[in-house]
């Protein structure tokens, strides 16, 4: 007999419905061959600093750096009695072996490994690995179970990511807010391995904004006509430049090109190109699309994407960072196009390739491009569209689309090119694209040049799956319409022939250059992708994968925490630093600890360790010798900022559920300088933040004192709006709101969704269901439907 552990009671019981085993427990599925349990998420993880020093319980610099010869790891108390239940179960010699059937990846790989090591267990390990939990997937993977030391470079990816963010967030954090508090600041400066260098992205764009002196430019357009009365437009271009920096210089080229003989057609070159196919979706490409597409954050789309594996059991896995497949997987395609046709919005396009089913190239297939999953594709299992809700059935339709259109051939385009000559024969038209800097002081001499272009569409190939219409418009709700908002306009030129006389009048046109735009979240997940790095070509970005910020499993994540901590907030579709994040960024003392390139250095080398081809060892010792550097150098430093300017303070009380309150950017550290460099700043500064809720000072507890599910210290206290942890001026943030999914907890339910990780089923307005404790969340649990 032998054990499987899944992560999530969902996927148990799937696995114990494919595997035959009926027999219902508590905590486990019991059959004749195996008994299936779960873990709820993370049940182990590291201790707090105490554990190892009770002198580390005291936020002192004199008692930094902590760094722990060997981590010690301890339960997560908002689901004891399932972790006792595993681990009983773990120590049962009863057993031949246990599987490792928790999500195939990184953290699913260490949700398995600290439940096994707190358990002390010493059953053989096999792993499953699947990318879709269909019944089939399922079936096959337990057919091919893999020795568990295969996966052991794997684990200790997982446990150096794990240390290494324990090591610098604890030290750093500690270090600073300890050095503010000996100033008498009363502030807690919450630093991240990833946290903080996101941040500090979203600052220096708010940085270059503020800081931005627009200037006036004019450009100067052509309506041209040929003698049968054909009409099109053409755009004024001197070498690099299409930007005049004057008014009278425009009015200059207008009055002396409107004088001038009439215009001719200098040169006519055309060309026809191909438009491959987007690349599948990874997790990171799934989210940007949605976030351009529906406004999705990259957290809902995340959970939507979930849904879809886990319930729906209708795409493969989501968690994935690879846009390939590989070529077995290539290899069996007929399944998702056969259930994609039995769909009326696909059944067009899926239909026609049952036939003979094309061979994907390498753009979309690589076995060195897939590592522990391939991209995001519909699986074979039967489709009904009703079942799903509105946003599920819109990222089901981004992935569906996606995947139909890598089979279908490129699209092909007409571009015509016409250069228009006014004046004299001097020259040649320029070559090469502009240089959008580049604004003209001094009149040029003639003559004057303008450029049309003209682009027709003519094979659909790929587009039409996607929805694009002839002119590069949607046509279909769920239209891939193009990204580029500078796109060459769309509509044939008549026919031209060099030489040939025209007819125009002319337009000066007033504009002004423009700031950066904010960061959107589909904008910040790439930069994030890329560490910081500005890297449209897409070949680039896949080659900086490993090198980015965080993992695609982690990055909504990360956003989340920013927004909950109120280092950012959102402003319609932007994300806005805060004067709180304003200034723990431009006030921090050691810069690396924001530095995108540094930490998108770390996730190379934790992907290289999971690849075997780093050292753990080697990792970690760097770890330890960046944060005593770390230390040394805060302590070596004047205190930051008071918490007036703009650190995480303790929070005040909130006169009412929904309130807002302004923090005055001219008390932020950093932001005055800012504002400084831009007299204009005042009209473009974050209007006023709505803070979350948070537990006040005295505030009284619940009825019943329960534990705080995320830092295990604190009790939980009833706040404004929600219940949360006592610790929060130790910056535990933990909080679960009265309202949630929709409906308002009793106190009853509380207790029951705090002691026993869940409630019980209840009707809620997105349908029956419950509430599932992680105390990771926003928000403290999850509504789980079913």
């Amino acid at each position: 007999m032998e054990l499987v552990i899944a992560e999530k009671p969902s996927v148990a019981r799937d696995l114990a419905r494919v595997l035959g085993v009926r027999g219902g427990g508590k905590h486990s599925i019991e059959g004749e061959r195996y008994v299936i349990t779960w873990c709820i998420g993370h049940l182990v993880e590291l201790e707090e600093p105490a554990a190892y020093d009770p002198a580390w319980k005291a936020w002192r610099l004199d008692r930094l750096p902590m760094l722990p010869e060997e981590f010690l790891l301890r339960g997560s108390k908002h689901a004891l009695p399932q972790l006792r239940a595993v681990e009983k179960l773990l120590r049962d010699r009863a057993f031949s072996g246990v599987i490792n059937a928790c999500d195939a990846g990184r953290e699913g790989e260490l949700i398995f490994r600290y439940v096994y090591q707190h358990a002390r267990s010493r059953l053989p390990i096999r792993r499953l690995w699947i990318s879709s939990l269909t019944d089939d997937a399922i079936r096959r993977g337990f057919s091919a179970l893999q020795p568990g030391r295969s996966y052991e470079p794997l684990a200790d990816a997982a446990r150096s990511r794990s240390e290494a963010d324990w090591l610098v967030g604890m030290n750093a954090t500690r270090a600073l807010t300890a050095r503010g508090r000996e100033a008498g600041h009363d502030a807690l400066y919450s630093i991240g391995r990833v946290q903080t260098p996101t941040l500090a992205m979203l600052v220096e764009r708010e940085r270059q904004i503020t800081e931005f002196v627009p200037r006036d430019y004019w450009e100067v357009s052509a309506a041209l006509r040929t003698a049968d009365g054909a009409a099109f437009s053409a755009r004024w271009r001197h070498e690099k430049s299409t930007r005049l920096g004057a008014a009278g210089l425009a009015r200059s080229v207008v009055d002396r090109d409107t004088a001038a003989a009439a215009p001719i057609v200098e040169r006519v070159r055309g060309k026809t190109v191909k438009e491959p196919p987007p690349q599948l979706f990874d997790l990171t490409s799934l989210q940007r699309t949605g976030n351009r597409r529906y406004g999705f954050s990259a957290q809902r789309t995340l959970e939507l994407a979930q849904a879809l594996y886990e319930r729906h059991k209708l795409i493969t896995y989501p968690r994935t960072d690879s846009r390939h497949l590989s070529k077995d997987v290539a290899g069996e395609l007929r399944g998702p196009l056969e259930a994609l046709a039995g769909v009326q919005a696909y059944e067009p396009f899926a239909r026609p390739l049952l036939g003979a089913i094309p061979v994907l190239g390498r753009r979309f297939v690589d076995d060195t491009k897939v590592h522990d999953h391939h991209a995001i594709i519909p699986t074979g299992t039967r489709i009904r569209i009703e079942a799903l809700d509105r946003d599920e059935a819109r990222v089901f339709d981004l992935i569906a689309r996606r995947f139909i259109g890598a089979l279908y051939p490129d699209a092909e385009i007409a571009q015509t090119e016409a250069w228009i000559r006014v004046g004299p024969a001097l020259g040649a038209p320029p070559t090469g694209a502009t240089d959008k800097d580049l604004i003209i002081d001094a009149l040029p001499p003639l003559p004057d040049r303008y450029l049309a272009r003209g682009r027709v569409r003519l094979v659909a190939g790929w587009q039409e799956v996607a929805g694009i219409g002839p002119e590069g418009t949607k046509t279909s709700p769920g239209a891939e319409a193009p990204d580029d908002d500078e796109r060459e306009p769309t509509g044939a030129l008549p026919p031209l022939v060099e030489g040939q006389p025209l007819t125009g009048t002319y337009a000066s046109h007033a504009k002004q250059t423009t700031p950066p735009p904010r960061y959107t979240e589909a904008s910040l997940l790439g930069a994030m992708e890329a560490a910081g790095r500005s890297i449209d070509d897409e070949a680039l970005r896949a080659a900086m994968k490993d090198t980015g910020l965080g993992t695609p499993a982690t990055r909504a994540s990360i956003i989340e925490t920013l927004l909950r901590r109120t280092f950012i907030v959102r402003e319609a579709k932007w994300l806005v630093p805060t004067p709180t994040g304003i200034t723990l960024i431009t006030t921090i003392p050691v810069p690396s600890l924001a530095s995108p390139e540094l930490t998108g250095g770390w996730e190379a080398r934790l992907a290289a360790i999971a690849r075997g081809t780093d050292s753990r060892d080697a990792f970690m010792a760097d770890i330890r010798r960046y944060v005593t550097d770390v230390v040394d150098a805060i302590r070596g430093t004047s205190a930051p900022p008071s918490a007036a300017g703009g650190a995480a303070r303790t929070p005040r009380p909130i006169s009412g559920p929904g309130r807002s309150h302004h923090v005055d950017p001219k008390r932020v550290e950093g932001w005055s300088r800012m504002q400084a460099a831009n007299p204009d700043f005042k009209k473009r500064r974050p209007r006023a933040q709505t803070v979350a809720p948070k537990l006040v000072k005295g505030a009284s507890p619940t009825a019943e004192a329960l534990t705080c599910p995320r830092c295990s210290h604190g009790t939980l206290i009833t706040g404004g709006r929600g219940w949360g942890c006592s610790r929060w001026k130790d910056g535990c943030s933990f909080v679960i709101w009265f309202e949630t999914a929709g409906k308002k907890l009793t106190p009853a339910q509380l207790r029951e969704l705090v002691t026993k990780g869940r409630t019980r089923k209840a009707t809620f307005p997105g349908g029956d269901g419950r509430l599932v404790l992680d105390p990771q969340a926003p928000g403290g649990a999850r509504f789980e439907r079913g």
